[in-house]
């Protein structure tokens, strides 16, 4: 039986570093995966006194992996405004038809450091407001919010490498919009005719990226969307079946099934 994970994103803190001319700082909380976001300004950050220092500016975007030490130095003209999101993250192992311990990932496969263009750094800005507004009386909706709104800003950050190659910008554009409109109809010649490819080329291209089909991945994004709501939620299947693009609650609940070898109900119940 293949052996499956299922992965989480616990927020720590969120921090914003203000826009004080001329200000120093080091990175104090190493032990937890960080984004910093440059909301504007400019800087340098470096690892070490042997290394030269890296120059940051408005719309880059830096993650740091836990015992990462930084030191940081703000432009006294353009001071650095910063949004600093820490956070854990974990991977539950499925094995043998029982969900596992959580295991701590010490590292993410994100790059170390990007500078976005204007239009994606609109995006990305966006994505940090959602997380710093996330708001509710209930810690597990809270939870689940931050869960969906962090992983697609982390899906976003290690697809959006540049590319010459017309096929591989297509599949990275169709690959987005999965991760960010799964709760939508989906047809894949609908899909591929947005992005200006065959169907054909599509399904090699992801075959070639993650080695499943553009179907099974979407697939993929929906089920784990749903096992999110089911664990950190009290949503109703209905509500949930809607949320991660079923039609209906029969449908949710035959896939779920087939995806995990347990209804909707019986995963929640054996990990509340």
């Amino acid at each position: 039986m293949e052996s499956k994970a299922h992965r989480i994103y616990h927020l720590r803190l969120t921090y914003e570093k203000l826009p004080v001319p001329g200000w120093k700082d080091i990175r104090n909380t190493m032990d937890v995966h960080s984004l910093y976001w440059i909301m504007s300004g400019e800087g340098e950050f470096s690892h070490s006194p042997d290394e030269e220092p890296i120059q940051v500016k408005t719309g880059t975007l830096i993650y740091l992996k836990p015992g990462f030490s930084l030191t940081m130095s703000s432009s006294t003209d353009q001071p650095l405004y910063i949004r600093m999101l820490l956070f854990d993250a974990f991977d539950v192992p499925y094995e043998h038809a029982i969900w596992q311990k959580p295991v701590y990932l010490d590292t993410l496969d994100l790059p170390f450091i990007k500078l976005y263009s204007p239009e994606q750094a609109v995006w990305i800005h966006e994505q940090f407001k959602q997380m710093w507004s996330i708001q509710g009386t209930d810690p597990h909706e809270r939870q689940a919010e931050f869960q969906y709104v962090l992983s697609r800003l982390l899906h976003y950050m290690r697809d959006t490498h540049a590319s010459t190659d017309p096929y591989m910008k297509a599949y990275q554009q169709a690959k987005f919009w999965m991760e960010t409109c799964y709760n939508r109809p989906l047809k894949m010649e609908e899909l591929a005719r947005n992005f200006h490819i065959s169907v054909s080329q599509l399904r090699k291209m992801f075959m070639q990226q993650t080695g499943i089909s553009p179907k099974e991945y979407l697939n993929r994004i929906r089920n784990e969307k749903a096992k999110t709501l089911l664990l950190l939620t009290e949503e109703p299947m209905k509500a949930i079946a809607v949320a991660c693009g079923f039609a209906d609650e029969f449908h949710f609940g035959k896939m779920f099934r087939a995806w995990n070898e347990v209804s909707p109900a019986r995963f929640r119940a054996l990990h509340k």
